[in-house]
């Protein structure tokens, strides 16, 4: 006859709950994202959902984008020597970020 060491079912669950764990802090230092809720009207959602099939992407890759577009006009307002313009044909307009 042999003794075989056994683990309660308490220290068991602890070990499984701290595996658990340390596989997602792995997970989330592999992903370095970040999540956040939006709240948007929906006819907002429904315009970008639409240039989303447009341009066969997803909804949340034109808020990356719209995002980094959107911190380049902020830098780009920060340098006076620098403007934002829109071009269309004859006319441009100069874009002021408020």
């Amino acid at each position: 006859m042999s003794l075989v060491p056994v683990k309660s079912n308490l220290a068991n669950s602890r070990q499984e709950e701290t595996t658990s764990q340390m596989a997602q802090e792995r997970r989330k230092k592999k992903n370095k994202m970040k999540r956040y809720n939006l709240v948007i009207p929906d006819e907002l959602f429904n315009e970008v959902q639409e240039l989303a099939d447009e341009k066969h992407t997803t909804v949340v890759e034109l808020f990356r984008r719209f995002i980094k577009l959107g911190l380049l006009a902020a830098q780009i307002e920060n340098s006076p020597e620098v403007s934002l313009l829109i071009r269309e044909g004859d006319t441009e307009r100069e874009i002021i970020m408020l």
